[in-house]
C-alpha cells in the first residue's frame, strides 16, 4: 500500500499545501494513493507520547510505502527519527520525503540519510526561531564557520572540547560555540557517528530490538 502521512500542526506547510505536493510526486513517479492519514501531535513532542503516530506505525505492513512532506512530519527530534527509520527498514518500509524528491530505502546509504537529516534540522532550528523571536522565515542566516561544517561535526564526534576545536581552526572559542549550540551540532554528530560507523543501519546499536517496541501496542496504553 501507498500512505499518505500528513502533519497537522507543520509550522510552515499546512496539511492543504502537503497533500497537494505529496499528490503530484505521486502522479509524477507513478505512486497510487490507497490511504491518508493525519497526525496531530505536537512538533517538540517525543515519540514516546505520540500515541497517534506511533498508532500509524504500527498499521503499516511489510513493503508499504509511506510519503511525507518532510522529516518533520515523523518527527524533529533525531533521535527519534532514527528509531522510526529502524523499525520501517526492518520491515522494508519505504519512505518518500516528497519536498526534496527522495525515496529512502532499507538501502539507502547513510551518508545519504544523514544529509537529509542535516537539511532538515537547519529548516526546524530556523522556524523555531523565527517563532520565538519574530524572525522573518527563510532559511538560517550564513556563518563564517559554514564551510568547517563537517569538519566541526567530525571533531564532535570524536568527543574533542569546543575549546580543543577552535584551537584547531584557529577561531574564537566563544563565537564557535555559540555557531555548535544554535546548528544543533552536538546531537548532529551523535547521529552521523551511529549512522556511518555501523555496517547496517538497522543494527546501529544494542537497542535496536527495543527500540521497535514503538510499532507494538503499549501494555498500558491503547495509543
Amino acid at each position: 500500500m501507498n500512505v499518505v502521512l500528513l502533519k497537522a500542526n507543520d509550522l510552515k506547510t499546512n496539511i492543504i499545501q502537503q497533500q497537494k505536493h505529496i499528490f503530484r510526486y505521486a502522479n509524477q513517479n507513478s505512486l497510487q494513493i490507497n490511504s491518508t492519514e493525519i497526525d496531530n501531535s505536537s512538533l517538540n513532542e517525543k515519540l514516546e507520547s505520540k500515541n497517534e503516530l506511533k498508532g500509524f506505525l504500527r498499521s503499516l505492513d511489510v513493503n508499504d510505502h509511506v510519503l511525507v512532506y518532510n522529516l518533520s512530519t515523523l518527527s524533529n527530534n533525531l533521535e527519534d527519527r532514527m528509531k522510526i527509520f529502524n523499525c520501517l527498514f526492518e520491515r522494508s518500509i519505504t519512505v518518500h520525503i516528497t519536498n526534496i524528491n527522495l525515496k529512502v530505502t532499507k538501502n539507502t546509504r547513510a551518508i545519504d540519510i544523514f544529509s537529509v537529516f542535516l537539511k532538515e534540522n537547519d529548516g526546524f532550528l530556523d522556524i523555531k526561531k523565527s517563532t520565538i523571536q519574530g524572525r522573518p522565515k527563510g532559511r538560517m542566516s550564513k556563518s563564517k564557520f559554514d564551510v568547517y561544517r563537517l569538519e566541526i561535526i567530525g571533531f564532535l564526534e570524536k568527543k574533542y572540547s569546543v575549546l580543543k576545536i577552535s584551537e584547531r581552526l584557529s577561531v574564537s572559542r566563544s563565537s564557535l560555540k555559540d555557531y555548535i549550540n544554535s546548528r544543533g551540532l552536538k546531537d548532529l554528530a551523535e547521529t552521523r557517528k551511529k549512522l556511518l560507523f555501523k555496517k547496517d543501519f538497522k543494527k546501529q546499536d544494542d537497542s535496536a530490538s527495543t527500540q521497535c517496541n514503538i510499532t507494538k501496542k503499549d501494555k498500558n496504553n491503547n495509543g
